[in-house]
């Protein structure tokens, strides 16, 4: 993947994930895979993977809408997706985008539900998906964003584990943003969700 990417996803996640739910010649999906660190780590653990994205960013990224993925059910060993947690990072010029819609709005959670059920559809009874998505706190208000994807995912998958992945390097690690936080009574967001769940 590209580090200077919007959104990109640490390789050691991915990594350990693969780790613990693949073996190699595994098949690995990754519906949003933004600058391709799945299929990186994928290809260095031996794993079979296919990327795809709206709006690929490099020739090995197959052109597609993650609502409709293009593969025949059971058929995935794993999936990963670190997904748009709402409209506030430009990620792509498509209008079909789900980062264009904000996540104060049930349409975010019903355009994410469709992914949901693609993912349950192509991945193999008892093999895991992991998702990574963030909560928003902008101008004053707290959308639980993480949360409230969980709801619809219990629909279709198990829960396994629920992490949190610290941030590094965070533009909001700041003398100004910490005084900003103090100002305007808000806590400055470190963590990502990273959602394990199994396919029954």
């Amino acid at each position: 993947g590209n580090y200077k990417f919007n959104g990109v996803t640490p390789a050691l996640v991915i990594w350990n994930l693969l780790q613990r739910y693949t073996k190699e010649n595994d098949l690995v999906v990754d519906p949003m895979c933004g600058s391709g660190t799945t299929i990186d780590v994928a290809n260095e653990l031996k794993r079979k993977v296919i990327g795809y994205d709206i709006s690929p960013t490099r020739p090995d990224i197959i052109k597609n809408d993650a609502r409709k993925i293009p593969l025949q059910d059971n058929t995935v060993d794993f999936v990963f997706i670190d997904s748009p947690y709402s409209d506030n990072i430009k990620y792509s010029i498509e209008l079909a985008c789900i980062g264009k819609i904000s996540c104060e709005k049930r349409e975010f959670y019903d355009e994410l539900e469709k992914v949901a059920k693609e993912i349950h559809r192509i991945l193999k009874p008892g093999k895991v998906m992991s998702w990574v998505i963030a909560d928003q706190w902008i101008k004053k208000k707290f959308t639980a964003t993480g949360f409230l994807l969980w709801e619809r995912l219990i629909k279709y998958f198990e829960p396994i584990d629920l992490v949190c992945l610290t941030r590094k390097n965070q533009t909001s690690n700041t003398p100004i943003w910490h005084e900003r936080a103090r100002q305007y009574n808000f806590y400055l967001r470190g963590f990502k969700y990273l959602f394990i769940m199994r396919k029954q």
